[in-house]
């Protein structure tokens, strides 16, 4: 609207400098149309450099996120630039994700806070809008409403890992180099004698406090609970094996959860 405005206003002040042979009413509209021709190139000058007629708007929206990793929880950072705090931020945003998202880095800062009960991921963004539909139509065809900035603030489980790339794939082979030596201990006919004398304590413990519960629990009901925590100490044992030999990798990389 703003350069309508300037057209008219510029060929007006043509016309009536030119064409009106009454010079008082020549004189007088030509100031006129003068000072709004003026006023109109200030006005786009304004908007284009200081941002005239908008303001900054903040929007925050929040949402959950993932480990990019099924068999580890953890989300991964890559620093952008030796001297540079700019970091981007690899993570999913659900366990169906096939690829992961990678944050922007540009007119984007990536802020990691670990400690968090659950992941939460909050975006500020911020944005130059105008102040109401009169200097959106004034001068909406000048200049567009604009990204200023955006920031997005991590807050990470205290359960999981932030790595870089470098480190998680340090992780990778270490963990597998711990498997294959845990494997080969339990094989050790001491170990699985030792395992299996724990498994039966476990489910036996587990079946002594289902009895007090239920004295008249049938065969088939014992049959189905021994089963099932038997799968259930095999499990715990698996995710305790798990958890030591990642502190064992974490300790040798030198790497703090």
């Amino acid at each position: 609207m703003i350069f309508v405005i300037l057209i008219i206003a510029v060929l007006a002040f043509f016309i009536c400098w030119n064409l009106i042979p009454n010079r008082l009413v020549s004189n007088l509209s030509g100031i006129f149309f003068g000072i709004i021709t003026i006023l109109a190139i200030v006005g786009i000058i304004a908007n284009f450099h200081g941002h005239f007629g908008m303001t900054k708007k903040t929007t925050a929206t929040q949402h959950s996120f993932t480990s990019i990793n099924k068999q580890m929880d953890m989300i991964l950072y890559q620093k952008i630039g030796k001297k540079s705090n700019d970091q981007a931020v690899i993570y999913k945003k659900d366990a169906d994700q096939k690829k992961p998202t990678i944050t922007k880095v540009i007119d984007t800062k990536n802020v990691i806070k670990k400690g968090a009960n659950d992941n939460k991921l909050v975006t500020t963004k911020e944005d130059w809008v105008y102040k109401n539909n009169f200097y959106r139509m004034m001068f909406g065809l000048a200049q567009k409403e604009t990204f200023i900035k955006r920031t997005n603030t991590f807050h990470v489980d205290k359960n999981y890992l932030v790595l870089t790339p470098q480190q998680a794939k340090e992780i990778g082979t270490k963990m597998k180099q711990q498997a294959a030596q845990m494997q080969a201990k339990q094989k050790d006919p001491q170990v699985m004698a030792a395992m299996k004398q724990q498994g039966e304590q476990y489910v036996q413990g587990k079946m002594m406090a289902e009895m007090q519960k239920n004295p008249q629990m049938t065969a088939s009901q014992k049959e189905k609970l021994t089963k099932k925590y038997t799968n259930e100490f095999q499990q715990e044992a698996k995710n305790k094996a798990k958890q030591q030999m990642l502190q064992t990798v974490m300790q040798q990389l030198k790497i703090n959860k």
